[in-house]
């Protein structure tokens, strides 16, 4: 059986970071409320970009926030 978190480690290793980031933003345990509302945005971000220019949002900066914290927790 495949784990979720052996298929976000492939996708950061693959660096297909929109899946890595869509199946870590559900995780509940072994991720801080922080960590998991960072990717969550992150991802939004990466979805839903207009919405979040327009409430002032640097997606750039969420977006690589998410990552970093993907990437040091699974990668």
């Amino acid at each position: 059986m495949i784990k979720k978190t052996d298929i976000v480690r492939e996708a950061v290793a693959s660096g297909d970071m929109k899946k890595a980031l869509s199946i870590a933003k559900g995780f509940r345990l072994g991720i801080s409320k922080e960590q998991q509302s960072v990717i969550a945005r992150a991802y939004e971000c990466l979805v839903h970009p207009d919405f979040y220019l327009s409430i002032g949002t640097d997606l750039s900066k969420a977006i690589q926030e998410g990552i970093s914290v993907v990437t040091a927790m699974y990668g």
